[in-house]
């Protein structure tokens, strides 16, 4: 099977359905439909401190990539790669290391000394999918969960 022809492009307020579809589709768990979560998408889409592009093969939604910039006060800004998600059709096609490269030239053409991927907890497949794109096991998260503020 030939690799798709992927265009990606910035995502927008209005891909919201097609997002959750996608999520959805995926096993992502979802947040809750309420307005709420129409308004962190729409905050989040209009993030200029952060990038948020949708893959799309034909017209249709085939994958998404969320990537984080954080300024650092001794050093140059690191990017964190949130969510890279490819709808189950179009796994293996190349829509995910499409999605992973643009993630990482995003992150050059903003100056970071590193991209990284909170990923332990996720299928061996994914750390493969990681290292063949480029990004090495550098060792445990350490994180503390606080109630979500609405």
């Amino acid at each position: 099977m030939s690799e798709p022809r992927v265009r990606i492009r910035r995502g927008r307020r209005t891909d919201f359905t097609a997002v959750m579809q996608l999520l959805a589709a995926s096993g992502t768990a979802l947040p809750p439909p309420e307005r709420a979560t129409l308004r962190r998408f729409r905050n989040l889409v209009n993030d200029l401190g952060a990038d948020f592009y949708l893959a799309l093969v034909d017209g249709v939604l085939a994958g998404l990539v969320h990537v984080t910039y954080a300024r650092q006060l001794a050093a140059a800004p690191m990017a964190r790669l949130e969510y890279l998600v490819v709808a189950d059709a179009m796994r293996r096609r190349g829509v995910g290391a499409s999605l992973l490269r643009f993630a990482q030239e995003r992150a050059r053409q903003h100056g970071c000394a590193r991209l990284s991927c909170a990923a332990a907890d996720a299928a061996p497949a994914v750390h493969q999918f990681l290292a063949h794109g480029g990004l090495s096991d550098a060792g445990r998260v350490f994180a503390q969960g606080f109630e979500e503020i609405s």
